[in-house]
């Protein structure tokens, strides 16, 4: 690992936890071991990292949540560069899937004492991407709260009770080696990782290591079948729900009449009718605990 910590902040986290984290910094390390980089506006991390990517020796620590660590790993994809998280994020997907600690002192303890292994990524229309990309209700929420300022479970739980009644299924045609047909579908989520976020498991089987990607369709539901959808979910047997279709591929094309959107980890991009996503296999150098065989 880089013998330098080259720390991206999220500027948005409250300023407790920028106190807790620069006092937990002073402790475990020299002053010549570490620097801290403020993002001063959206999209700001990427040029950070490519800033980090300079330098020798080092490894580059996003602070922040989903949306911190999908910006930096735009630039770190396919380099040996090592990346660390600090998560202060609301939903902290890949750092619960990682069994990266949610604490501030045990997650900057990681930084020391953790290991580095080889995760793939996946890539949907040139945006890499860790723990999934969706089509669909999913991608049309995400968009929605692209135009607001908070973040958090209670406003994507609010977004999610505006649009679930008024939204219209889109009919997807499907290109797979594995799967290939069209399918009217609520959603359709291309999980590299277990977690939506929150704990709620879109994929319970995914792994980051395996080479594969986990689709899961969803069907259609009505209020009652929507009930133990979000309760498999967090029960981490979604797989097994009767409103969901279930495979594994590697690479994957989904169109559209009215795919206007997808979202990769929790971020909303357009698109004009066709997403196409790619696994990159053992792109990114992470750090997790050295407990972890596998991922």
């Amino acid at each position: 690992m880089g013998t330098h910590f080259f720390l991206i902040v999220n500027s948005r986290i409250s300023n407790s936890k920028k106190e807790e984290l620069q006092k937990v910094l002073q402790e475990k390390f020299s002053l010549n071991e570490y620097t801290i980089h403020f993002t001063e506006y959206a999209g700001h991390a990427v040029g950070l990292a490519q800033l980090a990517l300079q330098l020798e020796n080092v490894t580059v620590v996003a602070v922040g949540g989903d949306g911190t660590v999908n910006e930096i790993i735009q630039v770190l994809a396919n380099t040996s560069t090592p990346f660390a998280i600090i998560p202060m994020g609301s939903g902290n997907g890949l750092a619960r899937h990682c069994h990266i600690p949610v604490d501030i002192g045990p997650a900057v303890e990681l930084l020391k004492n953790g290991k580095l292994t080889a995760i793939d990524l996946g890539k949907a229309n040139e945006k890499f991407f860790i723990s999934n990309v969706g089509v669909g209700f999913d991608a049309f929420v995400c968009e929605s709260i692209r135009h607001t300022k908070s973040r958090g479970l209670k406003m994507y739980f609010l977004h999610v009770l505006k649009h679930y009644l008024s939204y219209q299924n889109d009919i997807y045609e499907i290109e797979s080696a594995e799967y290939h047909q069209s399918q009217s579908a609520f959603m359709l989520n291309v999980a590299n990782g277990k977690e939506f976020g929150y704990g709620f498991k879109i994929a319970p089987n995914a792994s980051l290591q395996d080479g594969y990607f986990d689709v899961v369709l969803v069907k259609k539901m009505n209020i009652f079948q929507s009930i133990p959808f979000v309760i498999d979910g967090w029960k981490s047997r979604l797989h097994l729900n009767k409103n969901c279709i279930y495979f594994k591929t590697q690479k994957i094309k989904i169109k559209g009449k009215k795919l206007y959107y997808f979202q990769t980890d929790g971020d909303a991009h357009c698109c004009d009718g066709i997403c196409e996503i790619k696994l990159c296999q053992n792109a990114l150098q992470l750090i997790v605990p050295d407990t972890i065989k596998n991922l």
